[in-house]
């Protein structure tokens, strides 16, 4: 095997940089990534280093420019005497963005297939590595192709020791019981035993079992009907509770079960500006991940604490912890800041670069997005003010926080509020009620 004319073999020192920021943002924002069915399933396996740093092989490079173009061979994890596919990725090295992911000869290649991520996920390992002195060529045969040439195959009757025994046929007795005992002894909880169990209120503020309870009690279902049901059966004590609740925020079953549908305060300005009603951002809303928390998201999660002690110094206020609220009034959305204080919301942003400042502000101006997000915020706490934090991409050192302080526009609000209920009703409630039909 010969290097195609123009690339060179890919070596330990001329890889192009993936980091997180780039690799997430391609998987977050490539449809063939997202399902909320999946819920990222597909792009944590086929990412898994155990997979990917021994099924990737004959990598080459090549250079135009800003362009970086880099092919390589990915051996098939379950066919492993298959050829292996050819994969070429494409990305734009000053701007850190990739641009394109292609798997030539492989069926799945249009819905993203694995053997894609797998690469995507080897370069990102490979540029997250300490440098080393020793340069490493990676113009060679993968591991995993040199599987199966001693044992061919394996015949399904020996992957068993003993003759696995139908079960007899059940009455229900049994799961009877189980229901009987979970209604009574509050402390058991597991999937099955929620089933059987009275929702106390604030579970009741879950779109899909409002959703549920609707689909029972009319014989017409369009949104605005359902929608109207919502602002009905859900009260502002309900709505406080749950906020009370879910103060831990993704520490809570119920913050995600509350969240699952509702258009959040972070997605707002997608959805009012989105006029796709198939793709990403309706999979999200859906409940899709694309990946495990990057590097970048887990420090920024670390730091969260530390961000709001110093603005709590800087500020001489102190900020309580909140969890996601909703309302009757706009029942199909909410929002969960970071904190409250007596007079503001608290959003902090912890961006591990300088370049991604610019993410959030410029020119020491609020960006768009996140303008929405406060607004949003502020709406559904019911505040006039809203402190965005951007913590310095060296704050662990200087301890810097750039505060910018936000005030409440109720007619921009509305406006974002007006745009966000006309994507639901058209983009998310029909797919709800099709699932439940």
């Amino acid at each position: 095997m010969s290097v195609i004319p123009g690339f060179t073999k890919g070596q330990s020192d001329n890889l192009p940089k993936i980091d997180s920021m780039s690799m997430f943002s391609f998987l977050g924002k490539n449809p063939d990534f997202m399902g909320a069915e999946i819920r990222g399933i597909k792009t944590k396996r086929s990412g898994r280093e155990s997979y990917g740093d021994n099924a990737v092989g004959y990598v080459q490079v090549r250079r135009d420019g800003n362009l970086c173009t880099v092919k390589a061979k990915v051996t098939p994890e379950h066919s492993l005497r298959k050829k292996a596919y050819d994969v070429t990725l494409l990305c734009n090295e000053v701007e850190e963005e990739i641009l394109s992911v292609t798997c030539d000869s492989c069926a799945a290649s249009l819905g993203g297939c694995k053997h894609a991520i797998a690469l995507i996920t080897w370069l990102h390992r490979r540029s997250e590595e300490p440098a080393v002195t020793s340069v490493f060529c990676y113009w060679k045969a993968s591991r995993l192709s040199a599987v199966g040439k001693a044992e061919k195959f394996i015949k399904a009757k020996n992957l068993v020791k003993n003759n696995i025994q139908p079960l007899p046929p059940s009455d229900g007795s049994f799961l009877n019981k189980v229901a009987q005992k979970s209604r009574n002894e509050a402390k058991y909880d597991s999937v099955l035993t929620k089933y059987f169990k009275e929702l106390a209120d604030v579970e009741g503020l879950s779109i899909h079992n409002l959703l549920t309870n609707f689909l029972e009690t009319t014989s017409t279902s369009t949104a605005d009907e359902f929608i109207n049901y919502c602002s009905c059966n859900m009260s502002e004590t309900d709505c406080n509770t749950a906020a009370h609740e879910t103060i831990e925020q993704s520490e809570s079953a119920l913050w995600f079960e509350l969240r699952y549908t509702r258009i959040t305060a972070s997605k707002a300005h997608e959805a009012a500006h989105c006029h796709t009603l198939e793709g990403c951002l309706v999979e999200t809303v859906l409940g899709a991940i694309s990946l495990k928390d990057t590097a970048a998201m887990t420090r920024g999660q670390k730091l969260e604490k530390k961000v709001r002690k110093e603005v709590e110094k800087i500020k001489k206020i102190q900020i309580h912890k909140c969890g996601f609220r909703t309302s009757p009034e706009y029942p199909v959305m909410g929002a969960s800041p970071d904190g409250i204080s007596n007079e503001f919301v608290v959003e902090i942003k912890c961006p591990s670069t300088e370049k991604t400042v610019n993410n959030y502000v410029k020119n020491n101006i609020i960006t768009e997005k996140y303008k929405v997000q406060v607004q949003m915020q502020m709406f559904f706490w019911k505040k006039k003010q809203a402190l965005f934090c951007i913590a310095a991409a060296d704050f662990e050192t200087s301890k810097e926080v750039n505060i910018l302080t936000v005030d409440f526009d109720e007619q921009y609000c509305l406006d974002i509020l007006k745009k966000c209920i006309i994507f639901w009703k058209n983009a998310i409630f029909p797919l709800l009620k099709k699932s439940l039909n």
